[in-house]
């Protein structure tokens, strides 16, 4: 006997499978969050202690490794919290993703020391050290935004990529300026409309 297509019970449950798809996917207003105010800090930090073109003092890259680190934890662990209630392969594929940003992270920082050790100076190590991480980050949101078909992600991955990549070849200081405002600045503002769009279509 056939059924009487119902449009607003259809519409209902594709709105359903909609919220929950995205209290189980990582919440971009977090991770926008997260990595805008760690780069607003960081890079603000090495920025106003500069000085005339001057290199940043040792305390200033350690706040700002602090704050990409805190970062980097806070991603990781958000994006298992998120997937920690589900089975089969959408939980494998979060607790992977979770993990590669812990792993990224790690195996960078292992990177940056030995090329800290092998004598390359501080404008230098300033310039490789801001590459290498800003591209792993871009480069984790880009994969991320293909995992979850997030345009959003996928935009700002290049977004920063695409902003290291000018920072870096305008040199030190003024890659931190552009890398607090460009990149920490326009996450921030992403995190704080992406808040508001989502309050509206949740009332």
């Amino acid at each position: 006997m056939a059924t009487d297509f119902d449009a607003t019970q259809a519409r209902r449950l594709l709105d359903d499978a909609e919220r929950i798809g995205t209290r189980l996917g990582p919440d971009s207003r977090i991770l926008y969050g997260v990595w805008g105010l760690a780069w607003l800090l960081g890079y603000g930090t090495l920025w106003f202690t500069s000085g005339d073109g001057g290199a940043p003092p040792t305390w200033a890259f350690i706040v700002f490794a602090s704050a990409l680190a805190a970062a980097g934890v806070c991603t990781a662990i958000h994006i298992a919290r998120r997937t920690g209630g589900v089975r089969g392969d959408s939980a494998a594929t979060g607790t992977m993703y979770g993990i590669t940003w812990g792993v990224a992270f790690m195996a960078t920082g292992v990177m940056l020391g030995a090329l800290s050790e092998a004598g390359l100076t501080g404008e230098q190590m300033a310039l490789v050290s801001n590459g290498f991480t800003v591209i792993v980050v871009g480069a984790l949101y880009m994969a991320g935004a293909a995992m979850y078909r997030d345009r959003a992600w996928f935009v700002l991955g290049v977004w920063i990529t695409l902003v290291v990549a000018v920072g870096t070849v305008l040199g030190v200081p003024h890659l931190f300026l552009v890398m607090a405002l460009a990149g920490g600045g326009v996450m921030t503002v992403v995190a704080l409309v992406q808040h508001v769009r989502m309050r509206r279509v949740s009332q």
